[in-house]
């Protein structure tokens, strides 16, 4: 099982040091899943170049099988020394025998599936019965506490709150942000019993993580609400031989990782909603 008490922070900022933002929500999303149990065999589904099981699963035995749809993902996972086995396939059509796993895990990546009920029937079929399925997603209350929404909507401009959430879908390339009730009913579809939900990330961490990714010029240009794209030319890989990065990765260790710390630490409050939703079902 991983340990909830391991500094996801600062070994995701070490990791993704070139776009901060995407640190500080995966280090949320790890801390999150950390405190559920994995029975395995394991299958990460999605598991691109697989940082995120390289540091959930650190000090264990590696993730027994990770697949990807993209080939690029699947020659760049070896590196990570997190799997046993790695495999380009489909999610709708999982080359794995029936019962063969007692867990399934996916990272962020349910939301970016257009048919997401083929893959769901899949996760079914390759989990043991009493098998976990996990996952973090964005929740259904995602678009709404985005800081660029929430400050346009407190103005009246709806037009202009909705115009920023779509920007934002769309770079993404977010599909769906399903309810937990949804959740529920498009799991038992597929054969898997929602076991709970839980809310991640609150309402002011998402607003952080919003202005932050304007400030390290996450968001594209073409953002209503973007800010100086300094940071992304300073982490560009073109500029690695010039010998600065390093620096640039250790000042981010050291100061986001003490100024975000408040923030990485911080849960939604018991009945309020956040920006990321663990999904955590069972098959019968």
């Amino acid at each position: 099982m991983p340990d909830p008490k391991r500094d996801y922070l600062t070994l995701t900022l070490e990791q993704y040091w070139f776009a901060p933002p995407v640190a500080l929500w995966r280090a949320i999303e790890l801390r999150t899943l950390a405190t559920e149990p994995f029975p395995r065999p394991l299958l990460d589904l999605g598991c691109g170049d697989g940082l995120i099981a390289r540091v959930l699963f650190a000090g264990e035995m590696p993730v027994e099988v990770g697949f990807d749809p993209w080939g690029a993902q699947v020659r760049k996972a070896p590196a990570s020394g997190a799997y046993r086995y790695i495999q380009q396939a489909r999610g709708d059509a999982l080359p794995y025998p029936d019962a063969s796993f007692g867990a399934v895990f996916s990272n962020s990546v349910l939301e970016h599936i257009p048919n997401l009920d083929p893959v769901l029937r899949e996760v079914a079929r390759v989990l043991r019965p009493g098998g976990r399925f996990l996952a973090t997603v964005p929740s259904d209350a995602f678009r709404r506490l985005l800081a660029g929404y929430h400050e346009r909507a407190v103005l009246g401009d709806t037009i202009g709150a909705e115009t920023y959430a779509a920007a934002v879908d769309e770079y993404l390339e977010h599909q769906r942000y399903l309810t937990p009730t949804q959740w529920t009913e498009r799991l038992a579809r597929a054969g898997i019993r929602l076991l709970r939900t839980r809310y991640y990330i609150p309402a002011e961490v998402e607003a952080l993580w919003d202005r932050a990714n304007a400030t390290y010029g996450i968001h594209p240009n073409k953002m209503p609400f973007h800010g100086k794209p300094y940071y992304r030319w300073l982490a560009s890989p073109r500029l690695r031989k010039l010998g600065y990065q390093g620096l640039v990765r250790r000042w981010v260790v050291w100061v986001l990782g003490r100024r975000w710390r408040q923030a990485y630490t911080a849960d939604v409050p018991e009945g309020g909603v956040g920006g990321g939703l663990l999904v955590v079902g069972e098959k019968p």
